[in-house]
């Protein structure tokens, strides 16, 4: 493995842009009664009743830097019968979502509190390139390369803040353990959670969902036109995957923004000097834990056999490193979520790992990456 800040000068550089930290926050929790709607002002969501339903909490971040200040948001979930649970971890564990995900009531059911950011951080970030939204309005974007920090960087941020509005006092007003957290996200959202992991150590677990290009596939592996079978999973014993994600999609209009400028530079796939397994092993600790969730079918774009190659790949690292417990996946049949089979499985892990427990035989399987996930026709 490579030196780890010699691998986040060069994420920072070439790829996701500046990573800020060492802000003044502030918070406020103020209680949100049952039914209450969520002012979610996006056309195509539709939040899920229990995202609605339950009596919940909204923490409220104040963020100031040079003479600026900005404010957001989260919603939190907090668990069932949470006094009972979490009496011996000094609060419950919790997982912070860049986007409302099914599993909300199954993650309360097992302990873990959900923070969930319900606008789906556009109001950090605006999900395009036009460099909108709060982050921007304390780091404004200009063709400096020190001034730039792109979308998904920007929404890592915005996580961070969450950790330090917790370790500031919150958690402990809420009855959260701010050392147990994990943090999540699917799609251009899983691209953030890993962008996340890599530079927030203070996340206790990173489990990126579906991330595809530019977060955890290998930016030169290519699965289109191969074949696989999933018949050992309940799918098709022939299964060929239709095209990837390829960079000039990355750097097209609707996505460049996710990146700093030294990115759109690149005019091939095999041009950028360093792969995607690197941000898994910047997450390689003796004190953290990796989760990754992929899909086999219905995930062409996505590129699942890219992810599950890079993720072998970081397994080496954390076999070296005496860590292989560390490092975990999940791969579903279907679907381009974090689904319940997902979250009973990560919460699981979790909370095993967290108690050096030794891990039942089904969790077992999910650190062994001599396993093949892929079997090609």
């Amino acid at each position: 493995m490579k030196d780890k800040n010699s691998i986040l000068k060069f994420y920072q550089e070439s790829i996701y842009g500046r990573w800020r930290s060492g802000e003044e926050v502030s918070y406020h929790i103020e209680e949100i009664a049952a039914e209450t709607p969520l002012s979610v002002n996006i056309p195509w969501v539709k939040l899920p009743e229990e995202y609605v339903k339950p009596a919940r909490k909204s923490l409220d971040i104040k963020v100031s830097h040079d003479n600026k200040s900005v404010s957001f948001s989260i919603t939190v979930y907090l668990p069932e019968n949470q006094k009972e649970k979490t009496k011996a971890q000094n609060g419950a564990p919790f997982i912070v979502s860049f986007h409302p995900i099914e599993p909300l009531a199954l993650a309360n059911k097992k302990g873990f509190a959900m923070l969930v950011f319900t606008d789906f951080c556009l109001n950090i970030a605006s999900d395009n390139n036009e460099r909108k939204g709060i982050f921007y309005e304390l780091y404004p974007y200009t063709r400096d390369p020190e001034t730039q920090t792109g979308v998904l960087m920007a929404w890592a941020w915005a996580a961070s803040k969450v950790l330090d509005a917790l370790y500031k006092g919150a958690a402990k007003e809420l009855g959260l353990n701010a050392d147990y957290s994990i943090i999540t996200g699917v799609s251009r959202w899983g691209k953030a959670a890993a962008v996340c992991g890599a530079f927030e150590p203070r996340f206790k677990m990173t489990a990126p969902s579906c991330s595809g290009a530019g977060g955890l596939a290998l930016f030169d592996y290519k699965s289109q036109g191969k074949t696989y079978d999933f018949s050992s999973k309940g799918g098709p014993a022939s299964y060929t995957y239709d095209k990837n994600e390829p960079l000039g999609a990355l750097q097209s209009k609707d996505e460049q923004g996710w990146f700093n400028d030294q990115f759109l530079e690149y005019k091939d796939e095999k041009d950028i000097p360093l792969n995607q397994e690197n941000l898994i092993n910047l997450c390689a600790d003796k004190n953290r834990f990796y989760f990754m969730i992929a899909s086999c079918t219905g995930e062409d774009w996505v590129n699942g056999p890219a992810m599950w190659e890079a993720i072998k790949r970081a397994a080496t690292c954390y076999k070296q490193l005496g860590l292989s417990d560390h490092l975990a996946a999940n791969i579903h049949l279907q679907g381009h979520a974090v689904l319940n089979e997902d979250m009973e499985k990560l919460t699981d892990y979790f909370t095993l790992m967290t108690q050096d427990k030794e891990l039942p035989q089904d969790l077992k399987l999910l650190t062994d990456f001599t396993r093949n996930e892929f079997i090609s026709v």
